[in-house]
């Protein structure tokens, strides 16, 4: 009688360790914060308007559209040799992961640095290439510079002409406007899909 008193001891002392470890694990992944990957920003004021760019189908640009949905921003161009399609490429790639009902809630917008040669037709394929909802905005040169000003994006075109070709050097991070208006986080070019997808996921919640 007492083995088996005892053996019923231990089996009951190993559940209630399984127990007790199982709820220690989730309290843990309650209170501990997202780390994430790209840089967070703490200014809550509303992101930087875009006056003067438009979409593909001629609606100017308003933020405030986006109202509880996520906007994904990049400065990039179509004739962009290896940054553009690697960072639209994981971008699509992260969004692809949500849920369909996060994926309603997450709007890439690509903002050309190459007005002269990007048409608001070539561009808006260019972004669809990589997922259908992506989209674009584009716009005078002035216009495109106050933005990527505003964005703490630089770029510079370079020697060349539209019909010779030519590059265009630019920032190559994205950034993320949050649910009510505000730039949150920037990522560097070197994010992978898989940890921006995790950003996004945490964005959403909030």
């Amino acid at each position: 009688m007492k083995r088996l008193n005892v053996k019923r001891i231990l089996v009951a002392g190993g559940l209630v360790a399984v127990l007790l470890f199982g709820a220690g694990r989730l309290v843990a992944s309650a209170v501990t914060p997202h780390l994430y990957t790209g840089t967070v920003l703490q200014d809550s004021s509303p992101a930087p308007t875009l006056d003067g760019l438009a979409f593909s189908d001629g609606t100017p640009a308003d933020l405030t559209a986006f109202d509880d949905e996520l906007v994904l921003l990049y400065f990039g161009y179509t004739n962009c040799p290896d940054v553009c399609p690697t960072a639209l490429a994981g971008a699509a790639t992260a969004v692809r992961q949500l849920d369909a009902d996060e994926r309603e809630r997450v709007n890439l917008v690509m903002i050309t640095v190459d007005p002269a040669r990007d048409t608001q037709p070539e561009l808006q394929r260019y972004v669809e290439f990589f997922d259908p909802s992506f989209r674009s905005l584009s716009g005078s040169s002035e216009d495109i510079d106050r933005a990527a000003s505003q964005y703490g994006v630089f770029y510079e075109i370079g020697e060349g002409t539209p019909e010779s070709g030519y590059l265009v050097d630019h920032t190559a991070t994205m950034l993320a406007i949050d649910g009510g208006g505000s730039l949150r986080v920037v990522w560097s070019p070197t994010v992978t899909a898989n940890q921006l997808h995790d950003d996004i996921k945490e964005l959403l919640k909030q």
